[in-house]
């Protein structure tokens, strides 16, 4: 089976969940037997507008070798930072481009990965040819231009009315910032030092506020974002199936669109696998920990809230972090970000993970590595891993809030969390790479019954 993915690119040039989900599938995927390739996303140039396609060979991952083809003047890559240029957004493809490549090519299955970057007219190339479509919801993209739907500390109250999009998305990046960003220099300087720190900085106060200054000039009106999620809901009826990663990224997106054959597989990747182990919870220091950013969408803020009102009361539990908070509590104890390599370590010195989302977490990943080494979890009721943590692993906390938060992590005894601990070790089986692997070519890209 010939099998064409498009995403954003390989790393170190793009990172994150979305990148590190695609590289490892393709990877097993290789090992498997089929002939893999990936089109992504690259420069904008700035004189020759000409849409081309360019074969840049074999891009070497791990022991696999995967072709390389980068669409030269693709559709601007907006990020997470939202949109207000609707008509470059938009713009119209080469269909005959892409049907050419398609033809050259000869994919059975193109796998897509988001919807940033690529032409409506490639989706119609592939349709015209024959080939199957299969789109895996990572993030919520199609529905809100900043991803998240995330607004004034909550999930957006008018994410269907488009009320608020202008101002919200009035902070997006300009395209003069875009072309700069998909530019082969910027891929080269990415990981100097210099660029680096602009990153961290620019995230870091972009993680914090999640929302736009009232002040902000807003471009366009409602109307231009319905429109706009129509132009995406166009291209998503092109799909065969739809590969939803959770309950929770189904729920959503069925509320927006009336969708093709679709189909919920958990996500995983190369570096979950089985290191259950009996944990020794002897000691009188709950030790939490926190693995995201300092981002009020992830639920960082409602956590040092819930735990700052917990101190208040006792003092005998730390939190782990792995970044440099604004503002440090007592019971913090803060770490360098981390690599995977280092999860052993971390979870040796982990009683519990908490994954405090506030927004909707199509799926979380880091839910997931705990449950690998044995580690108890508890998540709020937005977070889509809650869909593999049975109640004996762990705790679903509905009603989210600051209280309830509290409330939960004051009412854990260490008894509670040893047999949390043996239950894991003794029922939870850890999804592998190899299982997603074959679950998603039995049920997303071989015909029903098959």
């Amino acid at each position: 089976m010939k099998i064409l993915h498009y995403a954003l690119g390989f790393p170190p040039y793009r990172s994150g969940g979305l990148t590190k989900f695609c590289v490892d599938l393709m990877i097993e995927q290789q090992i498997l037997g089929y002939d893999v390739a990936l089109l992504w996303p690259g420069q904008m140039r700035i004189v020759d507008k000409k849409i081309n396609i360019k074969d840049r060979g074999e891009y070497i991952l791990s022991t696999q070798k995967i072709q390389s083809f980068e669409l030269i003047n693709p559709l601007p890559v907006s990020y997470d930072e939202g949109i207000n240029d609707f008509n470059r957004f938009t713009l119209k493809g080469n269909k005959e481009l892409y049907i050419n490549f398609l033809k050259s090519y000869c994919p059975e299955i193109i796998h897509v990965h988001t919807l940033m970057g690529i032409h409506k007219e490639f989706f119609e190339a592939a349709k015209e040819c024959g080939i199957k479509l299969v789109f895996t919801a990572h993030d919520f993209f199609p529905i809100c231009p900043k991803v998240t739907m995330f607004r004034h500390d909550n999930v957006c109250k008018k994410v269907d009315s488009c009320v608020d999009c202008p101002l919200c998305n009035s902070t997006a990046l300009n395209l003069n910032k875009i072309h700069l960003l998909q530019s082969r220099q910027y891929r080269i300087l990415k990981d100097s030092y210099l660029i680096k720190k602009l990153r961290k900085s620019h995230r870091d106060n972009y993680l914090s506020e999640e929302t736009a200054d009232n002040s902000n000039k807003v471009i366009g009106n409602p109307f231009d974002y319905k429109k706009l999620r129509k132009y995406y809901s166009d291209i998503l009826q092109m799909m065969d199936t739809i590969h939803y990663n959770s309950s929770i990224t189904k729920m959503v997106y069925e509320k927006f669109f009336t969708l093709p054959s679709n189909t919920i597989i958990p996500v995983t990747h190369c570096d979950i696998n089985d290191n259950r182990v009996i944990k020794n919870f002897n000691h009188n220091i709950l030790r939490i920990r926190y693995l995201g950013p300092a981002s009020k969408a992830k639920g960082y803020y409602l956590l040092k809230d819930s735990l700052d009102m917990l101190w208040k009361k006792r003092k005998d539990f730390i939190l782990d972090i792995h970044f440099q908070p604004t503002e440090k509590s007592e019971y913090m104890k803060i770490h360098d970000r981390y690599n995977y390599n280092e999860l052993k370590d971390i979870f040796n010195m982990t009683d519990i993970l908490v994954v405090p989302s506030i927004w909707y977490e199509t799926f979380g990943f880091t839910a997931a590595e705990a449950l690998s080494y044995g580690v108890p979890v508890i998540v709020s009721e937005n977070v889509g891993a809650k869909d593999v943590l049975d109640n004996q692993f762990g705790i679903v906390i509905n009603d989210f809030n600051e209280a309830n938060l509290k409330k939960c992590i004051d009412s854990l005894t260490m008894q509670d969390l040893a047999d949390m601990n043996k239950n894991i070790c003794r029922s939870y089986e850890p999804y592998t790479i190899v299982q997603m692997t074959k679950d998603i070519v039995n049920k997303c890209y071989l015909p029903r019954g098959d």
